[in-house]
C-alpha cells in the first residue's frame, strides 16, 4: 500500500485515524498505532513481516541487554553490539545484496556461483538502520533503553516512515512516544502537508516521469534528449521523494509525532557538501553520527593523524583525516541504494567533489562571498547533480556511458531524436517540468513572507484544488511507485 493509491487515501487513512481518535490513553494510543503500521506494511502479503518483525524483537532485545549492563562491562556491551551491528548489516546483505555479490564475483573470477533471487522486503534499507541507531544509542547511554516493546516496535515500524524514511533518531522519537497532542490545528496543517506532498508526485513526478521513461527508452538519443531526460529525472526524483517525505510528515503530525526535515531546497545549495546538508538530511545524519565520525575518532585513524600532522602539519592532516572515512561512507551511501555497480559509481561521484570541497581544492567558503561566485557554485553544483542523475536512473553502466557519451558528444542532431522530443514532449510535459524546475526553487517560504494574513486561509483552498486534481489523477492514470521504494 502507497500514500498515493485509492484504497489508502478513501478506506485506510480514514479507518485509522477513526480508531485512534476513539481510543484512550497514550499507551493504547501505541498499540492500536502499531497494529496499524503492521496492517499498513503486510497490506501487500504477510511474506514481509518476518524480516520486519526479526528486525523489532533483535534491536529490541539488543537494547534490553546493553541498557541492563553498566559501562564497567566495557567488553560485554561491545560483544554484543557488535553481534547486533553485524545481524543487521548480515539482514541487509542477504535479503539485498547477496545476488548482487554472487554476480560480481562471477564476472570477475569466471566461476558459475548461482545467483539467488530474494524478494526485498519493502523499506528494509530504513527500518534496519532505524533500529540499529537505536541500539548504537542505547550502547553510548544506557539511560537511551526502552523497557516497552510496544514503543521499540512502533519506532522502527511507524507506518509513515517504514517505506521511505525518514531515518528515525530515538532520541527525538521516545519523548513523543509517551507523551504526544493530536490538536485542530496541527492535524489541519498535517492534511495540508499530505496534500502538498500527493500533488508534488501526481502531478508533477509522475508525469515528468514518463517523459523520462521515453528517453531511457529511446534508440536514438542526442545531446538535446539526454541533457533534458536528466534535467527531468533530477526534478522527477525531488518531486517523487520529497512529496513522499511531505505526505509522511503529515500524516505522522494527524497523529500527534513531530518528525525531522528531510529536504532544504538542496537544488540551491552551494557544492555538493552543501547539497549533502539539504538531501535525504536523515540519511546524512545516520552515517555521520554513527559511521564518519567513529571512524574519525577510531585509533588507528588518530594515529595516522599524528604521523601526517608530523610529517606535513596539523592543517594538511586535517585535509587528509577526511579521505579514509569520506571513502567509506560515500561508497556505502551508493551501496545502500541500491545493488548495482551504477549506485557505487554515483556514490563515489558525489564523494568525489564533496571531498575536493573539504580538502580546499575546489574553494567553496570563498565563492559563496559574492554574488557572481554563489552563481557559479550553483551552476557547478546542479551539473555535478546532473551528471549522477544518469548513473542514478540508468538500467545499466552501459546504458549510463551510452547515456553520457550522449551529453559529452551528441551535439549533431539527428531526425530520430527530434522524432523522440517531438513525441514525449507533450505541452502537459512541459508545463509539469517548467512548474518543477520552479518548484524546485524556495517558493514556499517566498509565498509566507509576502502573502500576509491571508496566506494561511488561501493555501488551505489551494490544497484543496490540488488534492481534486489529484483524485482525478489517481481515476484517470491509477499510481506509480515511489522511487525510493526499492531501496
Amino acid at each position: 500500500m502507497v500514500f498515493s493509491s485509492a484504497i489508502y487515501l478513501f478506506a485506510f487513512f480514514p479507518a485509522a485515524y477513526a480508531v485512534y481518535r476513539l481510543t484512550p490513553g497514550i499507551r493504547a494510543k501505541n498499540a492500536v498505532l502499531l497494529c496499524v503500521s503492521l496492517v499498513f506494511y503486510c497490506f501487500g502479503g504477510l511474506t514481509r513481516a518476518p524480516v520486519l518483525l526479526a528486525s523489532i524483537f533483535v534491536n529490541w532485545g539488543a537494547g534490553r541487554v546493553l541498557g541492563a549492563w553498566d559501562k564497567a562491562k566495557k567488553p560485554a556491551r561491545r560483544a554484543v553490539m557488535t553481534l547486533t551491528a553485524a545481524l543487521n548489516v548480515g539482514l541487509l546483505v542477504v535479503c539485498k545484496y547477496l545476488g548482487f555479490f554472487a554476480e560480481t564475483l562471477n564476472a570477475l573470477t569466471g566461476l558459475s556461483l548461482p545467483v539467488p533471487s530474494i524478494a526485498l522486503p519493502l523499506g528494509v534499507s530504513f527500518f534496519t538502520f532505524t533500529g540499529l541507531g537505536y541500539v548504537i544509542e542505547v550502547y553510548r547511554r544506557p539511560s537511551n533503553v526502552s523497557r516497552n516493546l510496544i514503543d521499540t516496535a512502533l519506532y522502527i515500524a511507524l507506518f509513515p516512515t517504514i517505506l521511505s524514511g525518514p531515518i528515525l533518531s530515538w532520541k527525538s522519537t521516545a519523548p513523543q512516544l509517551r507523551d504526544r497532542s493530536c490538536t485542530p490545528e496541527k492535524t489541519a496543517r498535517g492534511l495540508r502537508r499530505f496534500v502538498l506532498g500527493l500533488s508534488k508526485k501526481l502531478l508533477i513526478a509522475d508525469v515528468v516521469g514518463a517523459f523520462v521513461d521515453s528517453v531511457y527508452a529511446g534508440a536514438a538519443v542526442d545531446a538535446r534528449a539526454a541533457w533534458l531526460g536528466a534535467l527531468g529525472y533530477a526534478v522527477q526524483i525531488y518531486f517523487d521523494f520529497s512529496g513522499y517525505t511531505d505526505m509522511a510528515l503529515g500524516v505522522a503530525a494527524v497523529f500527534g509525532f513531530e518528525l525531522p526535515e528531510n529536504f532544504s531546497q538542496p537544488y540551491t545549495a552551494l557544492g555538493m557538501t552543501d547539497f549533502w546538508k539539504r538531501w535525504h538530511i536523515s540519511l546524512t545524519t545516520w552515517f555521520r553520527n554513527y559511521l564518519y565520525m567513529p571512524i574519525v575518532m577510531a585509533k588507528p585513524q588518530q594515529r595516522l593523524y599524528k604521523k601526517w600532522a608530523a610529517k606535513h602539519g596539523r592543517p594538511t592532516a586535517n585535509r587528509l583525516a577526511i579521505l579514509i572515512p569520506s571513502a567509506v561512507v560515500w561508497l556505502l551511501t551508493g551501496l545502500w541504494h541500491g545493488a548495482a555497480w551504477s549506485f557505487v559509481l554515483w556514490g563515489l561521484w558525489h564523494g568525489l567533489f564533496c571531498v575536493l570541497e573539504g580538502v580546499g581544492v575546489i574553494r567553496t567558503d570563498g565563492l559563496a562571498q559574492t554574488r557572481g561566485g554563489r552563481a557559479v557554485l550553483r551552476m557547478y553544483t546542479i551539473a555535478v547533480i546532473l551528471v549522477g542523475t544518469v548513473l542514478f536512473r540508468a538500467e545499466s553502466l552501459a546504458q549510463a556511458g551510452s547515456m553520457l557519451a550522449a551529453m559529452a558528444a551528441g551535439w549533431r542532431f539527428t531526425a530520430a531524436g527530434t522524432l523522440l522530443l517531438q513525441r514525449s514532449l507533450t505541452g502537459l510535459t512541459v508545463f509539469c517540468l517548467a512548474a518543477g524546475v520552479i518548484g524546485c526553487l524556495p517558493v514556499v517560504p517566498w509565498l509566507r513572507a509576502h502573502t500576509g494574513r491571508w496566506g494561511e486561509p488561501a493555501s488551505y483552498a489551494v490544497c484543496a484544488a490540488l488534492l481534486a486534481l489529484c483524485v482525478m489523477s489517481i481515476a484517470a492514470n491509477g499510481f506509480q511507485p515511489f522511487i525510493y521504494l526499492q531501496f
